[in-house]
C-alpha cells in the first residue's frame, strides 16, 4: 500500500496566503535568481569550453542551474509565464548541447580539467550535480511531456555505470539517488532504480582494510586520507577520514544516530524510503534504519521551528540536545536546505503509512523555518536560521549566495505544495495539510472533488467539502497540538494522529482546531530553562523592532498570554500579535559598577513590560535593530 502525492494539475490553490506566496516566488524570487545566475556566470557555464570561459566555475553551479529549472517548471505548471518559460527553454538547449559524446556532462571538469573527471566524488559534486540534473528531467518531463532531459540523464548514467560503480563509488553529497528514484517512477527503467539501490547500499562498506570507498580513492589520487595536515583532512572533518560528515562512516542500515551534514543526511533518508516503497519485499532494513534516523533527528536535534544542524562547522548535526540558540561561537547554523529536505522526507513517508508525526514535522519546518528564511518581499533569504539575535548584531537576509542552494529550494518547494497537501490510496483519500484548494482525483474510477476552505494559519476553521457519487474514506491529518480539543462536524475514528471519516455521499465536514496561543517547555536535557510561545502551528518570537529593552533581559510570565491585535506584515494580511507580561532586568550591573561577578542579585526595571511576539517566519521584514528570541526566560514566583 503506497499513497500517491495529488499531481500538481490536480490541485488548485485558493488560499489567500499562499497565493500571495506563488505571486512572490512568480513575479519577484524566481526573477531575481535567474538575474543571479546569468550576471555570475552560473546560467552559461554550461556552454564555456576551457578557451572561452569567462571565470572559474564552482564545482556545484551546474546544480544552481538545475535547481531553478526544476523550480520553474513546477510554477509552470499552474501557470504560464514567458520569462520563466524562456528561461527553462534556453536552460533545455544548453544542457544537451553540453554533453560529451561519451555521456558526461559538468562545466567544472569540462573547463578545468576533463581527464580528473571522477577522481573525487568525495568533495567535487560531479554526482550531486547529477542529482539535480534528474529532478530537473523529472520536472520538466511533468511540464512538457518531453524525454529529452532524461535522455541525458541517461546517458550520464551509463557512464557511471561504466566508471564508478565498477570502484565501488558513490557520490560524496547525497542527491542522484533521489533524481534517479523520481525518474524510475517516470520510466520505469531498471537502471535508474539498480544505480539507486547500489548507492544506497553501498555508502559506507568497508573492506579487509576496514577503509570505505573514500579511502582508496584518495590513495588513486596520490594523497593520503590518513594525514592530518594537507588537502585530505578537510575543515569540515572533526578529525581525519571523517566520514560520518557524509553518513559514509557506516552502511545505513547500520547507522543509529543521525550524524554529520544535514542536507546531506536528509537527502540519504529521503532516498532511502523512496527506495522502500519502490520495492517493499527486500528493503525491511532500510525501512527501519529510515524510521530510527529520523526519530533520533526530531527527538534529539530539531529546533521548536523545525530547524536542524546545530553546528556551524560541519553544516550539521551535533551531539544529542546540543540546540544552541545563538549563531555567535559557531551554534544554531539550520540550514534552510536541511529544513527543506526533512519537509521532503516527511512526504516520503507519509507515502508509506498516515503517521500524524510526520505531517505535524513538515508543518513546523515549512510554516516557520524555511518560509522564514525568505523575505517576505522574496527577493533575500536566509541561509542559517537562528533562534536569537542580538540587538545591533542583526542578521540580516541576503540577496545571493555563493553556495546558492537555498533559494531556489524555497521556491521548488512553494510550487510543490498540492504534491505535500493531499495523497490518494485506493478509498482513502488524505489531507496532510490545511490550504484553501480544491483537489480533483478518481475512487473506484469515479471522478471525485475535495474542496477546503480555510484562512488558516491564522483561524482554525477548515470546512471540507467532499463532491462524490461514490463512497470513499477522508483522512484528515489532526495536529499533536489540536489532538485534545478540536472538534469536527462529521463523526470519525482517529488513529494514529488522522481523522478517518466515511464519506458515503456529497457532503461538508467542518474542523475546529484550537488557536489559543500556548507556552512551550524544553526537554530538561537541553538545559533551556526558558519558554517558547505558539499559537497553532506557528512560532513566536520577540523583535526588538517592538520592544525596546535588551531581549537577553526579558523574563516573562506564562499565566497568560493574548492576542492583542492584528497588522499587516510585508503584504501578510491579517497578523495576529501576541502579548505576555515580563520583567527586564536592570542592564547596569551591580550599582553602576563595571565588575563581571557581585554578591547581591540584580534588580529589576520599575514596573511590569509588555512584551509583543510575532510569527517567526515573520522576522525581521520591519528594519530595527535586529534582536529577536524565540525562547524567552521564564519569571517565576
Amino acid at each position: 500500500m503506497v499513497f500517491t502525492p495529488a499531481p500538481l494539475r490536480s490541485v488548485e490553490l485558493s488560499s489567500p496566503f499562499y497565493l500571495h506566496l506563488n505571486s512572490v516566488i512568480r513575479k519577484t524570487t524566481l526573477p531575481a535568481i535567474i538575474r543571479s545566475l546569468r550576471t555570475t556566470g552560473r546560467f552559461d557555464a554550461l556552454t564555456w569550453t576551457a578557451e572561452t570561459a569567462k571565470a572559474s566555475p564552482h564545482p556545484f553551479w551546474d546544480s544552481d542551474v538545475y535547481k531553478v529549472l526544476e523550480a520553474c517548471c513546477y510554477h509552470l505548471i499552474e501557470e504560464d509565464d514567458a520569462e520563466l518559460r524562456q528561461f527553462v527553454d534556453e536552460a533545455v538547449r544548453f544542457i544537451i548541447a553540453a554533453q560529451h559524446e561519451d555521456g558526461y556532462i559538468n562545466s567544472y571538469y569540462t573547463i578545468l580539467g576533463i581527464s580528473n573527471r571522477f577522481t573525487n566524488l568525495r568533495d567535487m559534486h560531479e554526482l550531486y550535480c547529477l542529482g539535480h540534473l534528474a529532478e530537473a528531467a523529472a520536472a520538466y518531463h511533468l511540464l512538457t511531456g518531453s524525454n529529452d532531459l532524461i535522455t541525458v540523464v541517461r546517458r550520464m548514467v551509463d557512464l557511471v555505470r561504466k566508471v564508478v560503480v565498477p570502484k565501488g563509488g558513490y557520490p560524496g553529497h547525497q542527491e542522484l539517488e533521489i533524481g534517479l528514484l523520481r525518474l524510475y517512477d517516470i520510466t520505469k527503467d531498471s537502471v535508474f532504480f539498480d544505480t539507486a539501490e547500489y548507492f544506497i547500499r553501498e555508502r559506507g562498506t568497508r573492506d579487509s582494510k576496514d577503509e570505505i570507498f573514500f579511502d582508496r580513492e584518495a590513495f588513486a589520487r596520490g594523497t593520503d586520507p590518513y594525514e592530518h595536515r594537507g588537502t585530505e583532512f578537510k575543515a569540515w572533518f572533526s578529525k581525519p577520514r571523517d566520514y560520518a560528515y557524509m553518513q559514509a562512516h557506516t552502511p545505513l542500515v547500520k547507522q543509529t544516530t543521525i550524524e554529520g551534514h544535514s542536507v546531506r543526511a536528509m537527502y540519504y533518508l529521503t532516498a532511502a524510503q523512496h527506495y522502500t516503497l519502490v520495492d517493499g519485499s527486500k528493503t525491511n532494513d532500510v525501512k527501519d534504519a529510515v524510521a530510527r534516523l529520523f526519530a533520533n533527528t526530531i527527538n534529539r536535534k530539531m529546533y521548536v521551528t523545525g530547524g536542524i544542524g546545530s553546528v556551524t562547522h560541519c553544516e550539521g548535526f551535533g551531539p544529542e540536545y546540543h540546540l544552541p540558540d545563538l549563531n555567535e561561537g559557531g551554534g544554531c547554523y539550520s540550514e534552510t536546505c536541511a529544513s527543506f529536505a526533512l519537509i521532503i522526507l516527511c512526504e516520503r513517508m507519509l507515502r508509506a503509512e498516515l503517521k500524524g508525526l510526520y505531517g505535524d514535522v513538515m508543518e513546523r519546518a515549512l510554516l516557520n523555518c524555511v518560509l522564514g528564511a525568505m523575505s517576505m518581499q522574496g527577493d533575500s533569504f536566509y541561509y542559517e536560521n537562528h533562534l536569537a539575535t542580538r540587538s545591533g548584531h542583526a542578521h540580516e537576509r541576503s540577496k545571493w549566495f555563493d553556495v546558492a542552494c537555498c533559494p531556489p529550494n524555497i521556491a521548488k518547494l512553494i510550487g510543490l505544495l498540492p504534491t505535500l497537501t493531499y495523497s490518494v490510496e485506493g478509498k482513502v483519500c488524505a489531507i496532510h495539510l490545511f490550504i484553501g484548494s480544491s483537489f480533483a482525483t478518481q475512487v473506484d474510477g469515479q471522478d471525485v472533488k475535495i474542496s477546503m476552505e480555510t484562512q488558516f494559519p491564522w483561524k482554525g476553521t477548515v470546512a471540507v467539502t467532499v463532491q462524490t457519487s461514490t463512497p470513499l474514506t477522508l483522512a484528515i491529518r489532526i495536529p499533536s497540538w489540536a489532538a485534545k480539543s478540536f472538534t469536527c462536524s462529521t463523526h470519525g475514528e482517529v488513529r494514529d494522529g488522522y481523522l478517518y471519516a466515511e464519506i458515503k455521499s456529497s457532503t461538508t465536514l467542518t474542523l475546529e482546531l484550537p488557536m489559543a496561543p500556548r507556552v512551550v517547555y524544553a526537554h530538561p536535557a537541553l538545559r533551556k530553562d526558558e519558554v517558547a510561545i505558539m499559537r497553532g502551528p506557528l512560532v513566536y518570537c520577540a523583535e526588538s523592532v517592538d520592544n525596546e529593552v535588551d531581549l537577553e533581559q526579558v523574563y516573562v510570565h506564562t499565566s497568560h498570554v493574548g492576542e492583542v491585535k492584528e497588522i499587516e506584515i510585508a503584504g501578510i494580511q491579517n497578523v495576529p500579535l501576541l502579548q505576555v507580561q515580563g520583567k527586564v532586568r536592570k542592564g547596569a550591573g551591580f550599582g553602576g559598577s563595571e565588575e563581571l561577578y557581585g554578591d547581591q542579585r540584580p534588580g529589576w526595571e520599575e514596573g511590569e513590560r509588555e512584551v509583543l511576539l510575532v510569527p517567526y517566519f515573520l522576522r525581521m521584514n520591519r528594519g530595527g535593530l535586529g534582536g529577536m528570541r524565540v525562547w524567552l526566560k521564564e519569571l517565576c514566583g
